[in-house]
């Protein structure tokens, strides 16, 4: 469950909940960062469906709130845009040509703190 609460300079920030067995909902942009890594960390010629990337979001210990199909393809609209992942037809995605290594190192790290490991953002 997400709600907006305001904080000490009256702006509003959003804050997740977590679920009742301790996961994180992935946010918007974490989700993108675990979709991205997932799909650089997988052979460069395989796609992965988007059932086998809600497996990989749920098994990397996070959560996808709402319809995991919609949110995962949402997610990477985003991506494909980018040209950090490529559509390869209706519910297939493979990694892109380019993604900057300046990139992949933020979304790395971004994803090892969401885990609460800061400083394990390496490569598995």
């Amino acid at each position: 469950m997400t709600d907006f609460r305001p904080t000490a300079m009256r702006r509003w920030v959003m804050v997740t909940h977590t679920a009742t067995d301790g996961r994180p909902a992935a946010s918007e942009v974490l989700l993108r960062y675990v979709l991205t890594v997932t799909l650089l960390d997988a052979p460069r010629d395989r796609s992965m469906t988007v059932a086998e990337l809600a497996g990989a979001v749920e098994h990397g210990g996070f959560r996808i709130e709402g319809r995991a199909g919609k949110v995962i393809s949402d997610a990477l609209r985003w991506e494909v845009r980018r040209g950090r992942v490529v559509r390869v037809g209706r519910n297939q995605y493979k990694a892109g040509p380019r993604v900057p290594r300046s990139t992949e190192h933020r979304m790395r790290t971004r994803i090892a703190t969401a885990r609460g490991a800061p400083g394990a953002a390496c490569r598995p």
